[in-house]
């Protein structure tokens, strides 16, 4: 049976995966921070709650940080972090419930790790924002994946 994933369980699978799809290998953004440039900003294509064509700018629209099993639920796959993987919401749509085309999905895009890429989710903190999402912020890649297994055993 297919479960929530928990904002814990997606930040260590986002920092795991340097903020890339491990599909195509392109930089994801970090949807909250889009939500929030929007309202600070409006009418510049950051964000829309369902994604409208023409609404959202391309890069934006298409490149949404999602997480995506390896191995579908439908086929057997696991609830766990390491049948997860980071997708961009193009790569999410397209390959859905598919199992045979996600061979390629342990390719890690290293130039983006390497830079620091965080999918603008550093500018999270910066914008003085108390909420679940930057209380895992704060935490190192230690304290993220322990909070993320303790809510993994409650689901």
């Amino acid at each position: 049976m297919r479960k929530t994933i928990s904002k814990a369980e997606a930040l260590v699978v986002f920092r795991r995966d340097a903020w890339s799809c491990r599909y195509c290998n392109d930089a994801v953004f970090f949807t909250p921070v889009l939500k929030i440039l929007d309202s600070l900003n409006p009418g510049h294509g950051y964000y829309h709650a369902h994604g409208k064509t023409g609404a959202v700018l391309d890069i934006f629209q298409w490149k949404w940080a999602t997480i995506d099993h390896i191995v579908p639920v439908s086929h057997g796959g696991k609830n766990t972090l390491d049948n997860y993987v980071t997708a961009c919401w193009k790569c999410n749509l397209t390959l859905n419930d598919k199992f045979q085309d996600k061979s390629n999905a342990v390719i890690l895009n290293v130039t983006n790790k390497n830079m620091g890429w965080d999918g603008f989710s550093g500018l999270y903190s910066k914008l003085g924002l108390r909420d679940s999402w930057s209380k895992l912020f704060s935490m190192d890649d230690k304290e993220l994946l322990k909070a993320a297994e303790a809510q993994a055993e409650k689901s």
